[in-house]
């Protein structure tokens, strides 16, 4: 038994030695340790991310990460290539929106920084961070991708970690530490001491260089009460952004001004940016146009006396049956039927003049259309929707006709001479064709065949 368990040993030191040779040959050896950040750029590199360590063997680490919209279960050997990936379901579709300062910490303490600080400026996070001694800036647009990378300069090589002032702190007795900088020559930190909330600022060696008390000590703050403290702190229409982990992020509205609040684990509000305006609250009786104004036509208010207002109208050809907010924002759209096609101008045109109306004149209106007509000598504004509906009718003045001796007069004005009026009609089933001198008396009649 001893010597089955030698030669075992010896076959595992053999093949060890191999993949050392190998290893060094090819220069792409990679550690399968407890720092996966190799791993993780392999991976980044080839274009998957979010990854996930499953297992890890003598010579391959096993991990999940996303590709596109899927899920692969991904296999990295110790030379550092990707040796298998297959396709095991659907990834989680990226809250982007919502990339935080958090975010931005752990993809650049995944890709080999330190020291990461990261503030949150409007939609954008700005983060400084080292590597081998430099320092960068970063900026990172919302939807978590780096917009700019500079550097900035060189890192001490012998700060201090947020760990270390923490555990300095906590040693002098402090609790509950939060580090605000962590950057030297010195460092700044929050933390409570006999029921006293302090501001301590270190030299770069973690001695105190001195002490502030800022208020009393606070309990952390559930993330389910946020919205209760920004309405204490004078904010309406709260919206919680992030409530995953300090510091939390939220919209609300303060003064006619909307702001991002970044909130910290004890409930102090750490940072005020005015992002937008606060729109004020709708009119109900505005809704058709405001949701025409929003590319919908054909409105018809539903409920109008409370929110949120229900409101159908059509978006193309489809019905859809619309919830809108105080402020007038659709929170949901809803298909619930067709919507029959819009008229053209030419086809009401051609629809008045076979009513038999004359001098027809078409406008489009901003709902629909708008048409002046004339039948005899009466004038009539008629308004139409925008699938040919007559939605009102109203008699709008007179019709001007000219005589016959206004018509033979302008046509003998401009050249004609002789001039005769003829009128065609049917009657009993025959068509006529009567004559007419220039005062209108009848001067001949002729069948010129059937009606």
């Amino acid at each position: 038994m001893p010597q089955s368990f030698a030669r075992l040993f010896l076959s595992l030191c053999l093949v060890m030695s191999t993949l050392t040779i190998s290893q060094q040959a090819s220069g792409q050896t990679i550690t399968l340790g407890g720092d996966d950040r190799q791993i993780f750029q392999i991976l980044r590199g080839a274009g998957y991310r979010s990854p996930v360590v499953k297992s890890r063997g003598l010579t391959i680490v096993r991990l999940e990460a996303c590709k596109g919209a899927d899920k692969y279960q991904v296999k990295v050997s110790i030379l550092g290539k990707i040796t298998s990936s297959n396709k095991i379901g659907k990834c989680p579709k990226p809250q982007q929106a919502r990339f935080s300062r958090a975010d931005a910490k752990q993809f650049l303490e995944q890709d080999g920084y330190n020291r990461v600080d990261a503030q949150r400026n409007g939609n954008t996070i700005v983060a400084t961070a080292c590597r081998n001694n430099r320092r960068y800036q970063f900026e990172f647009n919302r939807r978590g991708e780096v917009a700019d990378r500079q550097r900035t300069g060189s890192c001490q090589p012998d700060g201090l970690t947020s760990r270390q002032i923490t555990n300095i702190l906590e040693q002098n007795g402090y609790r509950r530490v939060e580090v605000i900088d962590d950057q030297p020559p010195r460092y700044v930190a929050e933390a409570c001491r006999d029921n006293n909330r302090m501001t301590i600022e270190l030299n770069r060696r973690g001695g105190i260089r001195s002490e502030r008390r800022i208020g009393r000590c606070r309990e952390q703050i559930n993330p389910a009460n946020l919205a209760q403290l920004l309405q204490d702190n004078g904010y309406s229409r709260i919206e919680i952004i992030d409530r995953r982990r300090p510091p939390y992020i939220a919209h609300g509205c303060k003064g006619g001004d909307k702001m991002e609040i970044t909130i910290g684990r004890f409930g102090r509000l750490r940072g005020e940016t005015r992002i937008d305006t606060c729109a004020s609250p709708i009119d109900p009786a505005n809704l058709g146009r405001l949701m025409r104004k929003e590319g919908y036509d054909q409105v018809k208010v539903l409920r109008g006396s409370r929110t949120p207002y229900l409101v159908e109208a059509c978006k193309g050809r489809k019905l859809v049956e619309l919830l809108v907010d105080r402020y007038g924002r659709v929170s949901k759209e809803e298909n619930v039927g067709s919507c029959a096609p819009p008229v053209t101008k030419q086809m009401l045109e051609d629809r008045f003049a076979k009513d038999g109306y004359l001098n027809i004149d078409v406008r489009q209106s901003n709902n629909g259309w708008t048409a002046n007509v004339c039948r005899d000598d009466v004038k009539t504004t008629i308004r139409i929707n925008s699938i040919g509906k007559i939605v009102n009718q109203r008699d709008s003045g007179s019709c001007v006709s000219n005589t016959v001796l206004d018509l033979l007069k302008t046509l003998e004005n401009r050249g004609a001479e002789s001039t005769t009026i003829f009128v065609e009609g049917c009657y009993r089933n025959t068509k006529y064709r009567w004559a007419y001198d220039r005062l209108g008396n009848r001067t001949g009649r002729r069948a010129i065949g059937g009606c």
